[in-house]
């Protein structure tokens, strides 16, 4: 039932947004029409008023509000001036008179408009009335008086009027007056605003001052926006002139580097490619590690569309144009984010859209880009010659397999990825509304032939102020529709393992016309998968939202808000293999199709309190909300196999003798209430306490609700009277210190997994009685008591300025410990039929120092060069894992590699880092070099483990208990630097990157060099190079050789522009960036960062280099447009 009520309110909300975003429309079209009724003399518009004693602004405010008119004054004083009026039905033109008489004011009237001066001296009409005027234009450039740059968007209005334009580009204007007493008011974001009398002149040129008191930055913060300087959490703002530039497909990638504590690594170079964010280090060993995003108020689910299983779309933030973004806003610690409660653990990045400006003439902008991709290294593999060498001295039996041909097989499947981008916008309004739209064209070819990426995205900002800015309403629209190609899984491996000496193509081949063994466990022909292989997806996108702030009366200060929001996410994928595809030749071919749909509905609804107590200097702001957000996802697939026909590819199953199909429903609900109090003494003293709790349906019954706290207070210690001799130098321009608390909980573990679930039995797993069969259900393990993963964290800070604000940023200290942790174990095989079931076992700990530095280098009116710089530290261990006590516990193995069948090379274990290697210590000879398999180096007259590996238990014997721990693939220390040149016309720019002390196990390595692989294998396979250094027989997949120091300094893009002089009222600006310039890492591998998808929940398994599409270098050469 409660269901159902809810589900009316949302329909009958949803319609109302409807009515009234039409209605706001009507509103702004009408108001943006110029004309005019006939006008009324004010001789004939009558009114009565009954007023003692009243201040002149009282005596105007009661007649505006019994009229149609408005007052408007220039350097004229009304509160000193007071009057006693007391009339009953009299006209407008004698009540002014009377007044004038009065007070020594006269009064013009002007349409709608009554302007007051003071009286001339002499003889002078105390009323005056002009019924018709004559528009005139007034032109002019507003410029900044510090550097005498133009501004644009400036809000320039006509005193008392409705009638207003805003600067271009240029800074130029050109308004229409009607009287020279009309006055002009220009207003900016960050400048004082400046009133300026019209009187005789046509043309009015304005310098605006900054204003310093505006210039404290207000920033976002969860469900609403706080002045930098009031902040006390760790709050780290990245906005639209500090992205990174380039080829940029993934918005997450605008602020790689930018922000410290902040790690975003790509887990494939394939265009579009999913990418994972880690801030302070992850926090789970199960659950998800991503933090939580909010755009533009509405909190989305940025799991995988169809998490484990066959899916479309790649990083679900791809439906965003980079273009629409203003800004990112990254809440790290728990005192910030804990406001978001059970999703804030790995914290939340606020994604806020670019939205329109009120008032005045419009704006277009274009930026449009085209780019080349190419690979950047290759796995060194032994060539055609090599190869035949090797297997003439290790195969000799072997060599009549080998063919006549030279095939560099990684040469055949690389490409150069051509891309090209168009992003197009349109912004303006009227005095109380605003609007921003958008379109955007991306078409990003890979490097590996056939992978593809093309996304087509709208984006609408719409905002309405109404009755006077009491009710403000902005509505957000974000649609995207993506088309993606896949390359084929494995395709690098297969270039890697084929023999160099067999051609491509075969015209007497079965299989396509391209050459195939004859042994069905042969290695396959990477070409003609690549070719052959029909991979599509597509993805559908939209996510909106209406927010209502509407300015309760009575309660100064007290503002009601209502925000709706969705997410809707559909699409399909699609692969045709068909039935002469040589790896087909089990199934003969196979149709494949999954479609999802992914929903999620929002109601947040909250009061929001702000009030300066001057009587006690004192400022308070509070905030109490409840929210609902309810997730609805489908996953219906199909599978058909024994393809006869591969006539209409995947468009039919007609022809396949077998299929099956399976479908997933999940559902999962958020209940929340929340609050938030920030105090301010004498801007001094900071505090902020905030409380969540939250409800959800992913838990049972006694663990369903929790409870997430924060607190965290900020000292202005600059502020104080014992640091004036320090502040009246040149140095300390600023220093703040904050400290915070907070616990914040992690739900992202997956639907339903504290009750009882079964699975279908295919038509191997049945059931006979008599003569009929049925199919079995298996239940799935389960923990009815399971909880949220809490963490709680401290956090330490230092913001400073110095130098006039020349240098500023922060120095923080941090440590999270996350308790409850949820993990895999291992229980006794009961009713459940497993011998796993996640459950609550282990804690966790990360710690860590940032420090952020940004320097204004120089600042000049014809050179501006900004710097940023900024480093972090984190180190993370597991602190308990099991909920009994066995000192012959290792741990639990992790993180799956290529060879071999259930091997893991990684552990996580009480003491040591999460995903730890977990590997044999190799002995060495005299020169450093690992010591050969398959000689008694012991001369014990044995060939054993014990000749290679050493012995670290001492028991006189090398087991699986002599593998140890051994480095981790999390970096030590991460950085970032980052540089803005401006010299006249020319702009450059760059983002440098890197890490140190993050360790990579080199899986193509340990998996492709050793000469089994051409001795044993069903077919020759190729080796890789460092075959030469090992000459291993048998593979090594333990080894600690293979665990490579993967530190690295990355030039992740550096763009050259250049802008032209104003050419009409266009800005033109042409630009050149290059990505991934250059690497310096001692990494054998194809690249230092890594992370490939595998595992539950196609969670990223970090430092495992298996197979991963390589990243790109990427040329590009841009031009933005504006006018």
């Amino acid at each position: 039932m409660k269901l159902n009520v809810i589900r009316q309110i949302w329909l009958m909300s949803k319609y109302a947004i409807y009515g009234m975003l039409i209605q706001g429309l009507c509103y702004s079209f009408i108001l943006a029409k110029s004309g005019h009724s006939q006008p009324v003399s004010i001789e004939d518009v009558y009114l009565s008023v009954n007023m003692e004693d009243v201040t002149l602004k009282q005596a105007l405010s009661e007649i505006e509000s019994k009229s149609d008119f408005y007052f408007s004054f220039h350097d004229v004083t009304l509160e000193k001036k007071r009057i006693t009026l007391n009339k009953h039905q009299e006209s407008l033109a004698n009540l002014l008179r009377e007044i004038s008489s009065e007070t020594n004011l006269k009064f013009k009237r002007v349409n709608d408009n009554i302007h007051i001066s003071e009286k001339e001296v002499g003889p002078t009409a105390m009323v005056e009335e002009v019924l018709n005027p004559i528009q005139r234009s007034v032109s002019g450039t507003v410029t900044s008086s510090e550097d005498g740059e133009p501004l644009p968007g400036v809000n320039i209005l006509v005193k008392g009027t409705i009638n207003g334009t805003v600067t271009d580009f240029n800074g130029d204007f050109k308004v229409n007056v009607e009287v020279e007493e009309d006055v002009l008011v220009f207003s900016y974001i960050g400048f004082i605003s400046k009133e300026v009398v019209v009187a005789n002149q046509s043309t009015i040129n304005v310098a605006l001052d900054l204003d310093i008191t505006s210039l404290s930055e207000v920033v976002v913060i969860g469900y609403g926006q706080q002045e930098k300087k009031d902040v006390t959490g760790v709050i780290e703002e990245v906005n639209a002139e500090s992205f990174n530039k380039g080829a940029i497909v993934n918005a997450d990638q605008l602020i790689a580097g930018k922000v410290a504590g902040v790690q975003i690594i790509s887990n494939s170079g394939e265009p579009g490619g999913q990418t994972s964010i880690r801030i302070r280090g992850g926090t789970s060993l199960s659950a998800s590690n991503e933090p939580l995003y909010v755009i533009d108020g509405v909190p989305v689910d940025n799991s995988p569309h169809n998490p484990g299983a066959f899916q479309s779309g790649r990083n679900p933030l791809n439906f965003i144009n980079p273009n629409d973004i203003e800004s990112f806003t990254v809440l790290k610690d728990a005192s910030a984010a804990a406001i978001y409660g059970s999703r804030a653990a790995n914290g939340v990045i606020i994604i806020t859209t670019k939205k329109g400006n009120r008032g005045g003439e419009g704006s277009v902008t274009y930026d449009g880009w085209m780019s080349v991709a190419n690979p950047i290294k290759m796995v060194d593999v032994l060539s055609a010659d090599e190869f035949r060498k090797v297997v003439t001295d290790k195969a000799p039996d072997r060599v009549d397999l080998l063919g006549s041909s030279n095939t560099d097989w990684q040469d055949q499947i690389y490409q150069n990825g051509f891309g090209q981008n168009h992003a197009v916008s349109f912004s303006g309004g009227g005095e109380n509304t605003g609007f921003r739209a958008s379109i955007g064209h991306l078409d990003q070819d890979g490097i590996v032939k056939s992978s593809n990426t093309k996304r087509t995205s709208v984006g609408i900002n719409y905002n309405q102020r109404l009755f006077e800015d009491k009710l403000k309403i902005d509505a957000n629209l974000k649609v995207s529709d993506t088309k993606d190609r896949y390359a084929p899984n494995g395709i690098i491996g297969g270039t890697v393992s084929m023999d160099p000496t067999q051609a491509v193509y075969d015209a007497n081949s079965e299989w396509g016309g391209y050459y195939e063994y004859d042994n069905d466990l042969g290695n396959k022909n990477p070409v003609a998968e690549l070719n052959l292989t029909e991979d599509y997806g597509k993805t559908f996108r939209s996510l909106g939202n209406v927010q209502f702030d509407y300015e309760l009366p009575y309660i100064d200060g007290l503002n009601a808000k209502l925000n709706l929001g969705y997410d809707i996410t559909s699409g399909e994928r699609k692969r045709f293999l068909p039935n002469n595809l040589r790896s087909q030749y089990t199934d003969s071919g196979e149709i494949r199709r999954a479609n999802f749909r992914k929903e999620s509905k929002l109601l947040d609804f909250f009061l929001d309190y702000n009030k300066r107590l001057d009587g006690i200097n004192s400022k308070v702001s509070a905030t109490a909300g409840y929210s609902y957000q309810d997730f609805a996802n489908e996953f219906p697939e199909f599978r058909a196999w024994d393809l006869s026909s591969n006539l209409l590819g995947s468009n039919s199953a007609a022809p396949a003798s077998s299929n099956s199909s399976a479908i997933n429903i999940l559902e999962n609900k958020l209940i929340s209430f929340w609050g938030r109090v920030n105090y301010g003494f004498k801007d001094k003293y900071l505090l902020t306490l905030t409380l969540r709790r939250d409800g959800s349906s992913r838990f049972g019954e006694s663990n369903k609700w929790g409870t997430f706290p924060s607190a965290a207070f900020a000292w202005r210690i600059f502020d104080e009277s014992f640091m004036e001799g320090v502040a009246s130098g040149p140095f300390l321009s600023d220093l703040k210190l904050r400290v915070g608390w907070g616990v914040t909980g992690n739900q992202e573990i997956g639907d339903y997994k504290f009750i009882p679930t079964y699975t279908y039995g295919d038509n191997l797993a049945q059931y006979q009685f008599g003569d009929q069969f049925y199919t079995t259900l298996r239940p799935n393990g389960y923990d009815p008591n399971l909880k949220w993963e809490e963490t709680e964290s401290i956090n330490v800070g230092l913001d400073y300025e110095l130098i006039d604000g020349r240098l500023y940023g922060s120095i923080e200290y941090y440590q999270k410990n996350t308790s409850d942790l949820l993990s895999n174990i291992t229980v006794p095989a009961g009713s459940n039929l497993t011998n796993i079931i996640l459950t609550n076992i282990g804690s966790l700990e990360n710690k860590g120092f940032e420090f952020t530095i940004n320097s204004v280098v120089v600042s000049k009116p014809d050179v501006t060069w900004n710097l940023g710089f900024n480093i972090s530290t984190n180190k993370n261990k597991i602190t308990k894992l099991t909920n009994f006590e066995d000192p012959d516990f290792k741990g639990y193995p992790t993180g799956g590699i290529s060879g071999g069948v259930g091997n893991n090379i990684q552990i996580n274990r009480v003491g040591e880092s999460i995903n730890s290697f977990f590997v044999f210590k190799h002995k060495k000879d005299a020169s450093g070099n690992p010591l050969l398999d398959g000689v008694d180096h012991n001369e014990d007259g044995e060939i054993n483990l014990a000749d290679i590996y050493e012995d670290t238990n001492g028991d006189d014997q090398v087991n699986d208990l002599d593998k140890v721990t051994y480095k981790n693939p999390a970096a030590d220390l991460s950085f970032g630097l980052t540089s803005q040149l401006n010299v006249k016309n020319f702009d450059f720019s760059f983002t440098l990157r890197g890490n140190s002390g993050n360790y990579v196990y080199n899986n193509v390595a340990s998996n492709g060099a050793y000469y089994n692989r051409i001795i044993t294998e069903i077919t020759p396979s190729n080796l890789v190079s460092s075959i030469n250094e090992t000459n291993f027989t048998s593979p090594q997949y333990f080894s600690d050789i293979y665990i490579e120091n993967a530190s690295f300094l990355r030039m992740d893009n550096m763009t050259l522009g250049y802008s032209f002089n104003q050419l009409q009222k266009m800005k033109l600006r042409l630009y050149g960036t290059i990505q991934n310039l250059f690497v310096i890492t001692d990494y054998t591998g194809l690249d230092p960062e890594i992370g490939n998808i595998s595992g539950n929940n196609g969670t990223p398994r970090f430092g495992i280099d298996d197979n991963a599409y390589p990243r790109a270098r990427t040329y590009m050469l841009g031009l933005s447009l504006g006018f």
